[in-house]
């Protein structure tokens, strides 16, 4: 092949490297994306994991997915039809549970099960955590400003985000503080009475993270999941019809729709360089393919020290970037259903609002803290805090038979590196029985329904979805990996030390979820270099 064979190449065809390759084909480019899998989407897919069972098997939510990259890549026109979900339930093993809805009046009243303030708490909580997602939402599609080496452009972008900071009131600036720097614990504790309330906040910490609620600066994950709409609604999360491949599917027609060429079964094995400069990428098995930009959809540290390699970067910045701290301690599971679950706090064989909700299973923060402390010392949390959804509830497309259903799952605290030396290939079953018997304490009638599952151990995240050791946001989201430093000072505004090469993945700003936001970035960021 010639060296003019493409203007870019896209490595990685998940959801970010699909959004890259979108906006580089609008600016007249001509792009390959190369994806190692069969299969386009990263880890926003839908497969069926048994026969006549569909899911979303990684990546299962939908609400960061940015409504400018909705409306500019058309994805409606392309199949994208997210469902909210208007319902949020936490059960627990003491048969009481909080149910939220649409229905304020319903849910103050759910709220004064437990504590006559706390209702009033979270309105307050709410409209704070509403004014900062809104500051943070204003970031996100746009470049950070340069910590190393910073112009005119890079003060004005700082000054305004300044002033959106300093049009906030004094209160409101203070609780910033607060989420910026607080532990979630000190937060949570300052705002509401009833430990069941308590225990709701708290679990709006850690889908994405490994964070003890005592840490400094793990609130900011809090912040970065209020960012997110559904349809309109702020803080709303949802489901796609079709599962989380939707979205991805429409992606990609709509970059072939614009001339993009898609190879799957496609490895990137080394990134190759000519007089300083990226000159294109060759495949395992030999195969060269020349472009002179190359936007990595991959994770930072795989992209700089296995497929460029450390000759081609300074001694500091490989340090650093082999310092980039990474993992979530997750683990995803998929349900198989012959019936619909019921609840032991909420009995009955109807679909009702709670099988239609987002499902926490956490007991308490001290529940949170074990878990965590758990898997620090190498052992999976037993019981897991666990985040659910029983998607087919509100798409029948999922299953073949009516009245069949299936279930996500995403099991915390459950450690990359396991403690004596034993590894997830052998504990791995017996890691998921415990899950499944502790489930069976919310689902009575599971054992009777499971017809199948399907497990991805932090190990197995890693190998089937380039998850760097389970990791679902490629780094950490702590206050020292994001903004102006994620994943470096030097690769921060998407273009690299390496002349050609970018980041447009999750490793780069804003970070993980299902945004679009690195991959819109990183693209104008090629396009005004080029």
């Amino acid at each position: 092949m010639s060296d003019s064979d493409f203007d870019a190449i896209v490595i990685g065809a998940g959801h970010n490297g699909l959004t890259a390759a979108n906006y580089l084909a609008m600016g007249s480019l001509k792009v390959c994306v190369l994806e190692r899998r069969h299969i386009v989407g990263g880890a926003a897919i839908t497969e069926e994991f048994h026969p006549g069972y569909r899911n979303s098997v990684a990546s299962y939510v939908v609400s960061l997915l940015r409504p400018e990259v909705i409306e500019e890549l058309e994805l409606e026109k392309y199949g994208y039809y997210p469902i909210r979900l208007k319902n949020s339930f936490y059960p627990d093993l003491k048969g009481d549970y909080i149910l939220l809805t649409d229905d304020e009046e319903h849910n103050k009243r759910e709220y004064e099960k437990f504590s006559s303030t706390d209702y009033k708490s979270q309105q307050n909580y709410h409209d704070i955590i509403d004014k900062l997602g809104e500051i943070l939402s204003k970031q996100w599609l746009k470049e950070p400003p340069k910590l190393y080496g910073g112009g005119l452009v890079d003060l004005m972008t700082a000054a305004k985000s300044a002033m959106d900071i300093y049009k906030l009131d004094d209160d409101t600036r203070y609780r910033m503080v607060q989420f910026f720097v607080g532990a979630p614990d000190s937060i949570i504790e300052r705002w509401f009475e009833s430990d069941k309330v308590k225990a709701m906040i708290a679990s709006h910490c850690i889908p994405a993270n490994y964070i003890s609620l005592h840490n400094p600066g793990a609130s900011l994950s809090m912040l970065h999941h209020a960012v997110g709409q559904v349809d309109g609604h702020k803080g709303a999360w949802g489901i796609v019809k079709g599962g989380m491949g939707s979205i991805t599917q429409a992606m990609a027609k709509s970059a072939q729709a614009k001339g993009v060429v898609i190879k799957t079964n496609a490895s990137v094995e080394k990134i190759l360089m000519e007089n300083g400069a990226v000159s294109g990428v060759q495949l395992e098995g030999g195969e060269q393919i020349f472009a002179k930009t190359i936007a990595a959809n991959t994770e930072p540290k795989g992209t700089f020290l296995k497929m460029l390699g450390t000759e081609h970067l300074s001694d500091i910045f490989a340090k650093d970037i082999g310092a980039f701290r990474q993992e979530s301690a997750s683990l995803r599971m998929n349900l198989a259903l012959s019936g619909l679950p019921e609840f032991a706090c909420l009995p009955g064989e109807d679909i009702s609002d709670h099988h239609r909700s987002s499902i926490s299973f956490i007991e308490g923060k001290d529940h949170i803290e074990r878990a965590y402390r758990s898997a620090r010392a190498g052992i999976p949390a037993d019981p897991p805090i666990m985040e659910s959804i029983i998607p087919s509830t509100s798409d029948e497309t999922l299953t073949d038979e009516p009245g069949t259903h299936v279930m996500s799952l995403l099991c915390k605290y459950m450690p990359y590196e396991l403690a004596g030396d034993k590894n997830w290939d052998d504990e791995k079953d017996g890691v998921v029985k415990n899950i499944l018997s502790h489930l069976t304490k919310y689902i009575p009638n599971l054992p009777d329904i499971l017809v199948a599952h399907q497990c991805f151990t932090p190990l197995d995240l890693e190998r089937t979805f380039g998850l760097p050791r389970g990791d679902i946001c490629h780094g950490k989201l702590e206050p020292d990996q994001l903004y102006s430093v994620r994943p470096h000072p030097d690769a921060a505004q998407y273009s690299t030390p390496v002349n050609g090469l970018y980041l447009c993945g999750s490793g780069a700003h804003p970070g993980g979820g299902v945004t679009g936001a690195p991959g819109r970035n990183a693209a104008k960021r090629i396009l005004k270099d080029i």
